[in-house]
């Protein structure tokens, strides 16, 4: 008697819940606000087949000045992973048996030639936007991995067997 008591109210309670469902979904999804444009990456650098870019986001009061402080900072992102490819390449040299790749005047030379790489990086997207008061700036620069071949050349420029040695590196052909 007690099991068929408890075997009813538990069928009464299902059978309760179940009349209350819905078979509706009551959750509603939203759609996240970005305020990040669609061609804007948020890393501060990306490389594919043709060449590089860097990105960058920036805060002012100004559109204007928000929009070049981003630029400033793209350029920046850009210099500094162009830079450390450089030095992996160097550093091969250095480890196939180069004594040039340790020589001041071949690093100082390196140095002053990627610098110029990032002078020849173009602004390639800008946008602001307004937000609380501020504007946020975004920005891209980018250059191909033929200029930035050109532009390491020139700064070789009296230097052939530096340039001789360091373009013919493996490393360079990967990267540039």
């Amino acid at each position: 008697m007690k099991l068929l008591k408890v075997w009813v109210l538990s069928l009464t309670v299902v059978i309760g819940l179940n009349a209350c469902s819905t078979t509706e979904n009551t959750v509603t999804e939203i759609e996240p606000i970005s305020i990040f444009p669609s061609w804007y990456k948020n890393v501060e650098f990306t490389s594919d087949s043709l060449g590089y870019s860097g990105y960058a986001t920036a805060i002012a009061v100004d559109s204007t000045k928000a929009i070049q402080r981003a630029v400033a900072q793209a350029r920046i992102h850009l210099e500094k992973k162009i830079a450390q490819l450089t030095e992996e390449i160097r550093l091969e040299f250095k480890e196939s048996g180069s004594n040039d790749a340790e020589n001041a005047d071949f690093i100082i030379i390196l140095r002053t030639a990627h610098a110029g790489v990032v002078e020849n990086a173009k602004v390639s997207e800008t946008i602001s936007s307004k937000l609380d008061g501020y504007y946020r700036g975004f920005a891209s620069v980018e250059i191909s991995k033929s200029e930035v071949r050109s532009t390491l050349e020139k700064g070789f420029t009296g230097h052939p067997r530096y340039w001789g040695g360091f373009s013919e590196s493996p490393m360079f052909a990967t990267y540039f």
